[in-house]
């Protein structure tokens, strides 16, 4: 079992697609006490967990003292972690010092001009500078830690990966790649409802993103709503005040916190997010929609290839100066939710009728986006141009 701490309550960027970005931070705002964590690491190491990472939704690298948190948890010979935007230079040598298992650098962009779209507040020039700051420390000191480069992919963000690729393999540096997605969960799930909170700012950043949670892409995950989620079932997640949470997509951790951690056996506190009535019904929420499958695989299976397509659509446009409806990129000729003609689409395709009156599918619209606009199902109503 892996354990994720957030160290802080706060962050000193506010990225657009993050809740500390998108949302009001109701949370704790202060920093853990050395000696509550070093409670919480000897109770985890008795209760099977192996891998404690200093991250969720805050900056680990905002806490002055957070060389020794990683030297607790390695002292206890468990993993250990941290993920960070680098802007921040104070602790950085620290945390390098105390030698994690990983060093995770999250970023969007190789120029600021892209940079700053993503995490707001933050400044590109400076975390290149720290990054060699970081290789150099490594090569004096000869450090085993391993630097990961996470690039968060956006659809306008594609041409400036292979630059940072190569900036980061050249220092030594470890490069992945993922979708960037909407969080917290709240924040997706009132996207889906079409809630009235939900801002002009998030739909701004919606427009950028390669897996939206539209129409088209909810009724993909909710082909896999009995996914089990491993998020709430393998992993144990703890705020700055000691709270077991819910799961990492929450936001609101008062509201959905099952106890602290220190107070009762990691049993009863995962009982009590199968049991806990406000935890039951989010991840009845969750599951319904597929979003756990949207936080969990949204680099893998059909929702990199729904990435895909509309990264693709994307550059096509944009490659011959076109306007972009980012809610009708990848879905070229497709009918749109809207103009679904669902009576009519059950009518002409026995096999889905039968498939959604015995529970198979949620709906005919459902069967059309996963399979019928590829088999060129009739009756699915006005198809729409991109």
């Amino acid at each position: 079992m892996n354990m994720y701490i957030d160290i802080v309550g706060a962050c000193n960027l506010s990225c657009p697609s993050c809740p500390m970005g998108n949302s009001e931070n109701l949370n704790f705002k202060k920093a853990m006490q050395l000696d509550m964590f070093k409670q919480i690491v000897a109770k985890a190491r008795t209760e099977g967990v192996t891998s404690i990472f200093l991250y969720n939704w805050t900056e680990p690298l905002v806490h002055p003292k957070i060389g020794e948190f990683i030297e607790v948890i390695n002292a206890a010979g468990m993993s250990s972690g941290v993920s960070t935007n680098l802007n921040l230079a104070k602790n950085m040598e620290k945390a390098l010092l105390a030698e994690p298992g990983f060093f995770r650098i999250s970023l969007s962009g190789f120029y600021q001009e892209t940079y700053k779209k993503g995490h707001v507040g933050g400044d590109i020039e400076v975390v290149k500078q720290n990054m060699i700051a970081l290789h150099e420390i490594k090569q004096r000191l000869g450090l085993s830690t391993r630097v990961d480069v996470y690039y968060h992919r956006y659809l306008d963000n594609i041409e400036e990966e292979a630059l940072m690729r190569e900036f980061s393999e050249r220092l030594g540096f470890h490069f992945t790649t993922g979708y960037s997605i909407m969080m917290p969960l709240e924040k997706t799930l009132a996207i889906i409802d079409r809630d009235p909170s939900v801002t002009d700012a998030d739909y701004e950043t919606l427009k950028r993103l390669a897996l939206p949670p539209y129409d088209d892409l909810v009724n993909v995950a909710q082909q896999h709503h009995q996914q089990t989620c491993s998020l709430k079932d393998n992993w144990l997640v703890i705020d700055c005040n000691g709270n077991t949470v819910l799961c990492c997509t929450i936001f609101n951790q008062s509201e959905y916190q099952v106890g602290k951690y220190l107070d009762m056996p990691v049993a009863e506190l995962m009982r009590r997010k199968s049991t806990q009535k406000n935890c039951v019904d989010m991840c009845s929420r969750c599951a319904n929609k597929g979003m756990h499958v949207y936080s969990m695989f949204p680099n893998h299976g059909v929702l990199e290839r729904h990435a895909v397509n509309r990264i693709l659509d994307f550059e096509n446009l944009s490659s011959q100066g076109l306007a972009v409806d980012s809610e009708l990129l990848g879905r070229a000729g497709e009918v749109s939710a809207e103009s679904f003609d669902e009576a009519q689409y059950l009518q002409l395709n026995d096999d889905v009728r039968h498939a959604v009156a015995t529970g198979q599918l949620k709906s005919g619209y459902q069967h059309y986006v996963l399979h019928g606009r590829l088999e060129g199902r009739l009756g699915a109503g006005v198809f729409s141009v991109v």
